[in-house]
């Protein structure tokens, strides 16, 4: 989507999220909030929910959505913090000014008096750009105080300002003035009302007319942020406020306990750029690169098909060394086919790689050569240091297959949680090869 959103893009990616609590991930998976925000550690990021999503296109859409929201909010408490600093440096400028005379002149008297409303508005809390709601008070013209009220029929009486003129129209020009003065540009309420229609039209406008077009939206929400937007002219964030809640309880309650379940308890993971020919950002469509590797591309499947292949081999050979009568020691050795063929049997059916478990390793839904830009826009890298560690993997997980996906469990709970999957899936192994071993180890041997 391209809009004003993108300038204000690289300042919400790099500012480092805060990690979890210590505590938190030793004893629970994460919640969505922590997930959205970053907060949660690999495989539970927010980089795999993205690309898990990707094989849902309308339940990627709506976490793109609340990905443009979010990022829209940063932009409008950017806005209200670069109008917080400039009103600072003007304070500032006038006391270091010889009199009020050269501040007078070199300002502009609209700029004084911008300068002074602005002022009079950050002494009554109205531009704390950290309060959400602050922000949208300020952002829709809701500042109501009898400071304010005064202060502003005082100009009126005197013809600095007058009624058809708003607030923010006197915040656009103060902020250009001080734009001429510093050198430094501001985002403008143009900006905001840009990216707040680049949004509608993403998402609500229809089908036809909407690349990523949410569906299952009630008519009369989809209705009212229209009708704010493009009537009214607004793009405070309250105007997607509802709209907002509607995407976070679609993710949390249809998309997310899909996920875990997903990633969480599984560390094999069939790559989905074979399922996905190709995903559609806007009007730019990007091509996945597929592997020519089944045990890359369909992990689980290659090794549910390996391991029968390797019973099979194991009962062949079982039954030939007790219809040529070999020696109960000779045919124990049928115990490396049986065991390596319950091995990837029980690992493809539970989805759950003892090693991998073991070494704290999983898959990633993706390969990491697979990197689009609208990804990389989003601030939704992977941590380059996880996508590597396949690049220097022991040798027994180059019989395994998909090392290319490899990337480190980084939450404590889910590697808990899969060691204890992994020792059960172990334990099944050794049973099922036991009982085999066995067998075919005990039977009486008949020479036919």
């Amino acid at each position: 989507m391209s809009s004003p959103i993108s300038s204000s893009l690289p300042a919400m990616v790099s500012r480092k999220p805060h990690a979890m609590d210590s505590t938190a991930t030793t004893h629970r998976l994460p919640t969505l909030y922590e997930v959205l925000n970053r907060q949660a550690p690999a495989p539970v990021d927010l980089w795999s929910f993205y690309t898990f999503l990707s094989q849902y296109p309308y339940a990627i859409n709506f976490l793109d959505f609340w990905i443009d929201l979010m990022a829209h909010l940063r932009l409008c408490k950017d806005y209200v913090k670069g109008i917080r600093e400039s009103v600072l440096l003007w304070e500032e400028s006038r006391r270091n000014s010889r009199n009020s005379d050269e501040a007078r002149n070199s300002l502009g008297s609209a700029s004084v008096s911008s300068s002074m409303l602005l002022e009079a508005l950050m002494t009554d809390g109205y531009l704390d750009y950290e309060d959400s709601k602050r922000v949208s008070q300020f952002l829709r013209g809701d500042t109501r105080s009898p400071g304010l009220a005064q202060l502003l029929d005082n100009w009126k009486k005197q013809g600095a300002i007058n009624d058809s003129e708003p607030l923010t129209s006197l915040v656009d020009e103060f902020l250009k003035t001080q734009a001429n003065a510093s050198g430094k540009s501001h985002i403008t309420t143009k900006q905001l009302l840009n990216n707040a229609n680049s949004i509608v039209t993403t998402y609500l406008l229809s089908p036809e007319q909407s690349s990523r077009y949410l569906i299952n939206i009630p008519d009369h929400m989809r209705a009212e942020a229209l009708h704010m937007v493009r009537t009214q002219q607004r793009h405070d964030p309250d105007v997607f406020e509802h709209l907002k809640s509607l995407a976070f309880q679609f993710l949390e309650m249809d998309c997310f306990p899909k996920f875990l379940s997903c990633v969480a308890l599984h560390n094999l993971h069939d790559d989905l750029t074979t399922s996905i020919s190709l995903e559609k950002y806007g009007d730019k469509k990007i091509p996945f690169k597929r592997r020519r590797s089944p045990f890359t591309n369909y992990t689980t499947l290659t090794r549910v098909v390996v391991g029968m292949l390797l019973l099979g081999i194991g009962f062949w050979i079982g039954y030939v060394l007790i219809f040529l009568n070999y020696p109960r020691g000779i045919r124990v050795t049928t115990i490396v086919p049986f065991f390596l063929g319950c091995y990837y049997l029980c690992c493809g059916v539970y989805r759950i790689d003892v090693v991998y478990a073991f070494f704290g390793v999983t898959q990633a839904l993706v390969s990491s050569k697979h990197n689009p830009s609208k990804d990389v826009e989003l601030g939704l890298d992977r941590n380059m240091a996880n996508t590597k560690y396949g690049r220097n993997v022991p040798v027994i997980f180059n019989l395994l297959g998909g090392t290319s996906r490899l990337f480190r469990v980084r939450h404590p709970f889910v590697d808990k949680m899969l060691k204890r999957r992994a020792l059960w899936c172990l334990t099944l192994i050794l049973a099922g090869t036991g009982v085999l071993t066995i067998i075919f180890s005990c039977v009486p041997g008949r020479r036919l």
